[in-house]
């Protein structure tokens, strides 16, 4: 018998984007730009290329989503002092305050999707996975 385990975890996560881009349409941005502004408001001041390996994306893939949150004033790009060609990110007082309603967002679609479970297997499915997250993290990349 086949583990289903990222299977499972790829379809509930995938769920969870749908459901977290339709609630925060109205905001006007979607997962990913709230996954880069959280990152960037714990990494102030990083340069573009850092934020992208953070997030475990492309380069390219980044810049167009800093060009749209340039755009809408949440993110301002500064030419980093040491290296010319690079940038520097920070977020906006704008940015601050819509973070935390896309925390309220992203709680809200967590309550519903994790519904189904007592708190204390939400709490124990949250640590064997930050145990798992942590396992992967510290063995590198795959060969």
């Amino acid at each position: 018998m086949h583990s289903k385990f990222g299977f499972l975890s790829y379809e509930i996560s995938h769920i969870i984007r749908q459901r977290f881009n339709k609630a925060a349409e109205p905001i006007g941005l979607t997962h990913a730009q709230w996954r880069a502004l959280v990152h960037l408001s714990e990494n102030q001041n990083c340069r573009q290329i850092d934020l992208a390996e953070i997030l475990e994306i492309k380069p390219i893939t980044l810049v167009k989503q800093i060009d749209l949150l340039e755009e809408s004033g949440m993110v301002v790009r500064n030419k980093d002092t040491d290296d010319r060609r690079a940038y520097r990110l920070s977020i906006t007082d704008k940015a601050v305050a819509i973070i935390q309603e896309l925390w309220k967002i992203a709680d809200a679609v967590e309550s519903e999707v994790l519904a189904t479970l007592s708190e204390e297997e939400r709490r124990l499915m949250t640590a064997l996975l930050d145990r798992v997250k942590s396992s992967i993290a510290s063995c590198g990349s795959p060969p």
